[in-house]
């Protein structure tokens, strides 16, 4: 019998990975709204990639999770300050043997899933697909990459993970099953929230202020805040993370990159701070760990969370 799979945040990465699980064979139903809803309904997605654009239509596609029914796995993939709503709302797309897998920035999120669902049915992923959306329904893929990696908030049986993995490898995706994930997901979030402030506070992109000795030594401090946060959590870190990624930066990333939350601040559209550098902050005071930086960045960018400030 094929599995069903819910997507819940049907935006660059929620849809990216629908049309992959289209494409291995799943049935895909998806939770939306609004424009995206019609248009997902009627058209369907297309995907606009250098590997090649293909359009696909759901098995399913409402704003009521009602309609959609209980799922063999749900990929989350909203935007942080969207979790509590969305995490409520998907409810009766969740059985007592859903599979809830989190692709979201941060630790915030899934955190709160486990909250509400429980670590046993709550699997935590980062993923690096560069993807935006150009339209309601029209999904750009802006490079070659498709890495991504997943695996159960807590230890268990893992034989879904390793089933969707394996399909999605199928379907192009260069997509592992990971025992222990959450040390990935650090390492991605060490870099994500200095990033997106240094990103936010230039207006530049990577290859702009990464020149800057200064600015170079004030990435290197606030991945280091990040670093002393996951630690003190208890998370495996690698000491010499932060370096690598200067090193990274500077000689192999692409110059042009610019921060996904950037790109939302100069659109007007809303900040994911909360869920990120917000989140950083709150765990720092809770752990008495210092975050100076991400505290000063956290204030500057707090009048621009909800979007453009109004006059």
């Amino acid at each position: 019998m094929t599995k069903k799979i819910g997507i819940v945040g049907a935006g660059a990465i929620g849809g990216f990975f629908g049309a992959k699980l289209v494409a291995a064979g799943y049935e895909v139903f998806v939770l939306a709204r609004g424009k995206n809803l019609e248009v997902l309904t009627t058209d369907g997605l297309s995907v606009h990639s250098d590997t090649g654009d293909v359009t696909v239509k759901f098995a399913g596609v409402s704003d009521k999770a009602e309609a959609l029914g209980q799922m063999d796995a749900v990929i989350f993939t909203v935007k942080g300050q969207d979790t509590a709503k969305a995490a409520e709302d998907m409810w009766p797309m969740i059985g007592p043997q859903t599979e809830i897998i989190s692709f979201q920035n941060g630790l915030s999120g899934v955190e709160l899933l486990v909250e509400l669902f429980g670590e046993h049915r709550v699997s935590a992923g980062i993923t690096y697909i560069p993807a935006v959306i150009d339209a309601p329904g029209q999904l750009r893929h802006t490079g070659k990459v498709t890495r991504s990696v997943f695996g159960p908030y807590t230890p268990r049986d893992m034989a879904l993970h390793h089933e969707l993995a394996a399909a999605l490898q199928a379907a192009g995706l260069e997509l592992k099953a990971l025992d222990e994930p959450l040390p990935a997901v650090w390492e991605k979030f060490v870099v994500l929230a200095p990033f997106h402030i240094i990103g936010c506070l230039t207006r530049m992109s990577l290859g702009q202020w990464i020149v800057n000795p200064e600015m170079q030594d004030l990435f290197l401090r606030a991945m280091l805040e990040v670093c002393a946060v996951g630690m003190r959590k208890g998370v495996a870190i690698s000491g010499d993370i932060a370096q690598k990624q200067v090193e990274f930066c500077q000689t192999h990333a692409d110059p042009g990159t610019r921060a996904s939350m950037l790109e939302d601040l100069e659109r007007g559209k809303p900040l994911e701070i909360d869920s990120t550098m917000g989140w950083l902050c709150t765990e720092g005071k809770r752990l008495d760990v210092p975050t100076p930086i991400h505290d000063m960045c956290y204030a500057l960018l707090t009048p621009y969370r909800d979007g453009k400030p109004a006059g």
